[in-house]
């Protein structure tokens, strides 16, 4: 879809979107990182915040499985505000079970758990299986993870270990019911590490064995792996630490290490604490050296991949900066060529279409009026003896009449006739879609309004009057013609006296 043409840009983001996910599965987080922010680059434009927050999902599991908690976080708030503006309660659930993972990274429990409890509680108002197991599972997980933090205080965690072995026991039933053999696994595999919490080893080992046969039955291998190790740490917790070495000992032979450092990692700090307590400290140096070495592996890779994820992450938003600065500068250009054209086409005192802007826009209005056979008629307006008033009240008072006509104009048209200042003392109106006799009536108006407005607030005895000269466009009449018809028409009325109106006659169709 990527590289069809023609492919629109919704279609685009979807492509992407779809892409993150399938990276992000792989476990290649700079990928997955990459196509959610290109994916995001093209969603934004859309206004679908429904797939904005499916995307912002998938960045902050890329983000927060590499420890970037900070780009994390960002994106996590992003993904509960556009759920929200989506109007979508399944959405914003998924987000703030996002935010309760995120903020359980950074080590702020307390908020972890409030952020689960709000998710868990919106799967009450939506009918999705899912969603409820996963706000079971997730919240009863966090709680297992603060009573670990508190219990290593010599805090008393029986509560908090309760509340969580409640939770995920309603996860495994919810599971089970929807017959997901993945999440039963998952679920059940917390549930172990709740039971050995407590002390609870007889069902740890047997919910320890159930989750293994699940696991190895449906070929989930580092799930099954998992459950190895947990037999092991039962053993360990009821003080059988030659036979909890022993099998942690058989499973580094035998189990697929590389594709899971994590739980390597697990099995050579027991091994290192087991041989340590039991006296055996050749056997601790050397599984502490094996320890050591893996931990500076996955730090070092680690911070490899969130160098280059950052890098990336850069790389993007300079050129997401880069293209809003060239929007930018073409929206100033455009506005600047905008406002010059104004300019160019504006009267610079009253503020009027100028002669430039008549010669540009009444040919197109005298072919509508053509095409749709509606009448046209055009004003010439003169004011009468202007030349006495710059005379004998000055140039400043002239223009403040020309400004006062200006605005006598504009009130007698409406929005689709247009009022133009042709030069000096002349102005000229066009009439679209109107009748001569409305045109007429429009005049008389004009005469009356400028006869009767208050000229003496500018000058004292200050009067002022106007003459007019109208015609209506006849068919097949030039421009040229047109105008000469009431400009006659105009100095007919100032012959006849001034101060009224004359309107050309006619043309016949020939």
């Amino acid at each position: 879809m990527l590289a069809r043409a023609g492919a629109t840009l919704l279609q685009q983001a979807k492509a992407r979107e779809l892409l993150a996910l399938h990276r992000l599965r792989l476990g290649d987080y700079e990928a997955s990182v990459q196509q959610g922010l290109l994916a995001l680059e093209f969603l934004d434009g859309t206004g679908d915040l429904l797939r904005q927050s499916k995307v912002h999902c998938t960045l902050v599991l890329a983000y927060s499985d590499t420890g970037l908690y900070e780009p994390a976080l960002r994106h996590v708030l992003a993904a509960v505000e556009t759920a929200r503006g989506s109007g979508s309660a399944l959405a914003e659930f998924w987000a703030l079970s996002r935010s309760s993972m995120v903020h359980e990274g950074m080590g702020e429990s307390e908020r972890a758990l409030e952020l689960g409890r709000q998710a868990l509680g919106l799967t009450r108002t939506i009918d999705d299986p899912e969603a409820r197991f996963v706000g079971l599972n997730n919240l009863g997980d966090t709680c297992l993870i603060q009573a670990q933090r508190q219990s290593a205080q010599g805090m008393n965690v029986e509560m908090g270990l309760k509340q969580a072995l409640l939770l995920v026991r309603e996860a495994v039933a919810v599971a089970h019911a929807q017959r997901h053999n993945f999440y039963e696994s998952i679920a059940r595999t917390n549930l172990v590490s709740i039971l050995i919490e407590l002390g609870e080893h007889e069902e740890a080992r047997e919910q320890a064995g159930r989750a293994r046969r699940l696991a190895k039955a449906h070929g989930f291998r580092s799930l099954e792996e998992n459950n190895d190790a947990q037999l092991a740490e039962v053993a360990r917790a009821e003080g059988d630490l030659d036979g909890a070495t022993a099998m942690m000992n058989a499973q580094l032979l035998v189990a697929a290490l590389d594709d899971d450092p994590a739980l390597h990692i697990k099995l050579q700090q027991a091994l290192f604490e087991m041989h340590k307590e039991s006296g055996r400290f050749e056997q601790a140096l050397g599984h502490f050296e094996k320890l050591h070495a893996l931990i500076l592996k996955r730090t070092t890779e680690t911070a490899g991949i969130q160098s280059q994820m950052l890098i990336n992450t850069l790389g993007i938003e300079q050129a997401r900066h880069e293209a809003e600065r060239s929007q930018l500068d073409a929206a100033r250009l455009r506005i600047r060529a905008d406002d010059l054209d104004h300019q160019a086409n504006t009267d610079p005192l009253t503020r009027l279409p100028n002669r430039r802007a008549l010669d540009r826009q009444l040919p197109p209005l005298m072919g509508r009026s053509r095409d749709t056979r509606q009448p046209i008629c055009v004003a010439m307006i003169d004011m009468d003896h202007f030349k006495r008033v710059n005379d004998e009240h000055g140039h400043a008072t002239g223009d403040e009449v020309l400004n006062a006509m200006a605005t006598l104009l504009r009130a007698v048209t409406r929005d689709s006739d247009m009022a133009v200042r042709v030069g000096g003392e002349e102005f000229l109106l066009v009439f679209a879609d109107t009748t001569l006799e409305c045109a007429e009536q429009a005049c008389e108006r004009l005469l009356a309004s400028v006869r009767g407005y208050h000229w003496g607030a500018l000058a004292p005895d200050l009067a002022c009057t106007v003459s007019v000269g109208l015609a209506e466009l006849s068919p097949g009449e030039t421009v040229a013609d047109w105008l000469a018809r009431a400009d006659a028409a105009l100095y007919q009325a100032k012959d006849s006296g001034r101060d009224q109106m004359v309107t050309a006659v006619v043309l016949s169709v020939a």
